[in-house]
């Protein structure tokens, strides 16, 4: 598997179709495959959470997931060429678990976002197994929420906890849970809840669901700076290596 480097972080080149074949070898296996995004915030801001760096380092799918990582990896005759969303992932693993009827565990977002998530994933995959979900609000301690999870023991865990909560809670944790397949999925519970509204298909098409975010939330607006810096940083770290 060919990746890149921005800043320190490893970035793989991988396409949607490559990381979905690999599912049933780690699922046949008794394997553990953690797909998880590397976008731009996640990068600038990870050299604070060593144990973050590290989760990165050793899983075994770091998902170029953010523009900013696809044009710094082109400018500099990188590998990787194609972004892999963390929503669309999220999709296409539902629908593999559809397809070959696998059970899914959801942790994350509000009580209410994540209740009306699992009836909407269930409803439009009804042949998936909905195995049970917790809130990221919960009063159950870390240990509680993992006995729950394995108590059902899920094909899939997603986590939404947004950064970097999700990806110190499954640093600390993915070695405990018996799960194969994880996946850090940030706001995208919000989505599939019905709660918040995705970016118009134009803003899709053309890569800009960061400034539609950044835009349609105050407290996101900062964020439309972040993502020329993470250009410019990185470029910089590149030529000085």
């Amino acid at each position: 598997m060919m990746q890149d480097n921005m800043m320190g972080i490893p970035v793989d080149a991988l396409t949607y179709e490559q990381i979905v074949n690999d599912v049933p070898i780690y699922l046949t296996n008794n394997k553990k495959m953690t797909a998880i995004s590397v976008n731009p915030q996640i990068v600038t801001e990870a050299k604070k959470y060593p144990e973050i760096v590290s989760f990165i380092n050793q899983s075994t799918h770091r998902i170029p997931d953010g523009i900013g990582i696809v044009l710094v990896s082109k400018l500099t005759k990188g590998p990787i060429t194609t972004r892999v969303a963390g929503i669309e992932l999220m999709t296409k693993f539902l629908a593999y678990a559809n397809e070959y009827k696998k059970s899914v565990f959801f942790y994350g977002a509000k009580p209410e976002v994540i209740a009306d998530a699992a009836k909407n994933i269930q409803e439009q995959y009804p042949d998936l197994v909905v195995a049970g979900a917790i809130d990221g609000y919960t009063n159950l301690t870390e240990e509680e929420i993992i006995q729950q999870i394995n108590q059902q023991q899920p094909d899939f865990l997603f986590v939404g906890l947004g950064f970097p909560r999700q990806e110190q809670w499954l640093a600390r944790n993915v070695d405990r849970l018996k799960v194969s397949i994880f996946q850090d999925v940030g706001g995208s519970f919000d989505v599939f809840s019905g709660h918040v509204k995705r970016s118009p298909q134009f803003f899709i098409d053309y890569h800009l669901e960061w400034l539609y975010r950044s835009l349609s939330n105050p407290k996101r607006i900062g964020r439309i700076f972040q993502l020329p810096v993470f250009v410019w940083r990185s470029l910089m770290w590149k030529m000085r290596k």
